[in-house]
């Protein structure tokens, strides 16, 4: 069964404001080519950008959004998957566009898609007139089906066909890098046909899949909190072997950093949308 509401969403014009905590996004210019005050680089110096002073957020117009909660099948190795999914849409005559890109939130270990709707992350990238989906995978959440470790890959690419996105980014933290990786890895060549964006926030696996990294040229914002006592640190040595990243550091959040701090997160978020386009 699909359940569709509607709600209200508060805006974050007041939000903004009270937030007196500063932090750096540390952007390594190795092939990057960035628009506005960015600074088109061939070395390796680094660039670090107090996350305040990028640009703000669009205020979510609390009426045109649609919240829909439902379960799919995903087809897999001869037999069916029942997941949950939530998805925020935009609705209106400022719904998605034709050059609108699809994002695919997945979660952590202790996690589920409800924690991308909690803070509000689905609502900002569907405001900004894209399509946005949070998953519960195979065994979480209310997704309660059962999946062999050797097909988390495939799983995502049947996901994704399933759902009809079209190179999305994918958000992957914590846990959820055991499907991403190898989605986006095992054959390097063709990350970018699979995905316009990665935003890894502390995933594990990363050392697995170094040696490919090298050899994919997908955009990525390495997202991680400075107080994360988990993989923050080996997640991110490893992510820098990828030659297209930006490397983005949330002060005095752990390892659900995004949680501690969502409007950082949001900022970041916006700011490499901006700069996929």
């Amino acid at each position: 069964m699909v359940t569709k509401y509607s709600y209200s969403l508060k805006s974050l014009s007041q939000l903004v404001c009270s937030y007196h905590y500063t932090t750096s996004v540390t952007i390594p210019i190795h092939k990057l080519s960035c628009d506005g005050n960015n600074v088109k680089m061939a070395s390796d110096h680094i660039r670090e950008l107090d996350f305040l002073k990028l640009e703000p957020l669009p205020t979510i117009n609390e009426d045109l959004l649609v919240c829909e909660s439902k379960f799919i099948e995903v087809g897999i190795e001869n037999k069916k998957l029942k997941v949950y999914i939530e998805q925020v849409t935009k609705t209106g005559s400022q719904s998605i566009h034709c050059d609108s890109i699809d994002f695919l939130f997945l979660h952590g270990m202790r996690y589920t898609s409800k924690n991308w709707l909690d803070i509000q992350t689905l609502n900002h990238v569907a405001n900004w007139g894209h399509q946005a989906v949070a998953v519960d995978l195979p065994g979480f959440g209310k997704s309660i089906c059962i999946l062999e470790p050797e097909l988390k890959g495939a799983f995502l690419q049947a996901l994704i066909s399933t759902l009809g996105l079209h190179r999305p980014v994918i958000i992957s933290p914590s846990m959820s890098g055991e499907f991403s990786l190898p989605y986006l890895f095992e054959d390097p060549s063709t990350s970018t046909d699979r995905a316009i964006g990665y935003v890894p926030v502390a995933p594990v696996l990363t050392s697995k899949y170094t040696n490919q990294m090298r050899k994919s040229q997908i955009p990525t914002l390495i997202v991680v909190g400075t107080k994360d006592q988990v993989n923050g640190k080996e997640s991110t040595q490893d992510l820098q072997h990828l030659p297209n990243f930006w490397y983005a550091p949330i002060e005095g959040a752990s390892h659900p950093c995004y949680l501690d701090n969502p409007e950082a997160f949001h900022r970041l978020l916006y700011w490499f949308l901006k700069n996929l386009k």
